[in-house]
C-alpha cells in the first residue's frame, strides 16, 4: 500500500491548507474485505471497503491511498491502539474504493 501523507502548505492567500504529499510512503498492511457491492446494471456504482491493520501508518483525512493499483479514500478516521507492549501496538483503518467512472462509461 502506498500512502501519500497529509502535509500543510499555504495557498495564495496565505492560509494553511492540508493536501496529500507528493512522495508516497510504502506500508505493509493486513487487509480483510469489509463490504462489497458490485454494479450489475450500467449507471450503478460498485462499493468496496477494506479493513486495514498495520504497525504504523501516516494516514489522515487528507492522505491519498493507493492499494493494488487503485485509488482509495479513508472511510473512517484511523484508530491507534497502544496494545500491551510496543510489539502489539497497531493502527486500524477502513478504506473505500474510488469508482473509476471513466472506465465504466468507456471513455
Amino acid at each position: 500500500m502506498l500512502i501519500y501523507p497529509e502535509v500543510i502548505v499555504f495557498n495564495s492567500r496565505g492560509d494553511e491548507v492540508r493536501v496529500p504529499a507528493t512522495t508516497p510512503v510504502e506500508v505493509w498492511v493486513t487487509t480483510s474485505s469489509q463490504r462489497q457491492g458490485d454494479a450489475e446494471i450500467p449507471g450503478q456504482v460498485s462499493v468496496k471497503s477494506m479493513r486495514c491493520l498495520t504497525r504504523s501508518a501516516p494516514v489522515g483525512s487528507w492522505a491519498r491511498i493507493t492499494f493494488r493499483g487503485e485509488d482509495w479514500d479513508l472511510a473512517v478516521p484511523p484508530r491507534f491502539t497502544r496494545g500491551l507492549s510496543r510489539s502489539t501496538e497497531h493502527v486500524e483503518f477502513i478504506i473505500r474504493s474510488r469508482n473509476r467512472l471513466d472506465e465504466i462509461n468507456g471513455s
